[in-house]
């Protein structure tokens, strides 16, 4: 029997949702939200710049919600955000010097935080874990495939037909 209390995404939305709450409590007291934290960390991952299409993907972020995020960001003086002269349709996200010191404070955080939850772990057991959720994620991409065709297969269907089946 299914039991949505065991079911890995339920475990991991629970685990994420725990250890975002208690460091955005932390990220609180430097004015941060954990999205501008994430912005901030895979900014420095990728030498301090990234195009918001590539940051949208890293930080799971809706496009229009980034956009939003990364131009408060740069009212605050975290961010540059720039239209390369050779392509005024993409934009790119810079880290400020402010940008670069707070994330270089908050990251040892982060890592503690890590460090706490995975405690009982060897760092082969961490490593396998991080392994297997990168193949798990990848996993997920087959559903994404069956539901895109079973999109375009409604889509193909007459009108009539899909208002019946949905009556």
């Amino acid at each position: 029997m299914y039991r949505p209390s065991r079911a890995l995404p339920y475990l991991l939305a629970r685990l994420g949702v725990r250890m975002g709450e208690l460091f955005a409590r932390e990220l609180k007291r430097d004015d941060l939200t954990l999205p501008m934290y994430r912005v901030l960390a895979f900014l420095a991952e990728e030498n301090g710049v990234q195009r918001l299409g590539d940051l949208a993907v890293l930080t799971v972020m809706e496009m229009s919600t980034l956009s939003r995020l990364v131009a408060t960001m740069q009212r605050r003086g975290l961010v540059t955000r720039v239209r390369p002269e050779n392509d005024q349709r993409s934009l790119h996200v810079g880290l400020t010097d402010a940008g670069k010191v707070l994330v270089t404070r908050l990251q040892p955080r982060a890592h503690y935080y890590e460090q706490v939850a995975t405690g009982a772990l060897s760092a082969a057991e961490i490593d396998a874990l991080k392994a297997t959720l990168n193949v798990i994620y990848q996993n997920v991409d087959m559903l994404e495939a069956e539901l895109d065709a079973w999109d375009a297969a409604e889509a193909a269907k007459p009108k009539a037909r899909r208002k019946a089946a949905s009556d």
